[in-house]
């Protein structure tokens, strides 16, 4: 029994293990929207854009206004942000829409933008 209760609560602590900032499943941000019309813009976007740093799009993905999230949306594209930096700005649920956008502002970085494309890797032999 007491090997039970402890295997449950160690189930129930995986999530709280997990909460490490991952980036977002591209078409995963779309359900953020209630009406179709604006899931389907948020899918047009999101199909057409292959330059945002997907960690970028998570912190985003929480602003509570979807006005602010297409600000924050606009401002991340083309750039490339710190991961560590940028989970600071996941950690704090109760940021304002204005101090998250600032936050991701502050979180710029030199590596390149996390892809949603995945390329296929050739490796020559030499003969």
């Amino acid at each position: 029994m007491k090997n039970i209760l402890h295997s449950i609560v160690l189930i129930a602590l995986i999530p709280l293990i997990a909460l490490a900032l991952e980036p977002t499943n591209p078409p995963g941000i779309c359900d953020r929207f209630v009406s179709e019309k604006d899931a389907e813009l948020c899918r047009e976007k999101v199909q057409k854009n292959e330059n945002v740093d997907w960690y970028a799009v998570t912190v985003c993905n929480l602003q509570k206004d979807d006005n602010q999230f297409w600000k924050c949306w606009d401002s991340i594209q083309g750039q490339s942000y710190s991961p560590a930096a940028l989970e600071k700005c996941g950690e704090d649920k109760d940021l304002s829409d204005t101090q998250r956008i600032s936050c991701v502002e502050s979180a710029r970085g030199d590596r390149k933008p996390a892809s949603n494309q995945f390329q296929s890797l050739t490796i020559k032999k030499n003969k």
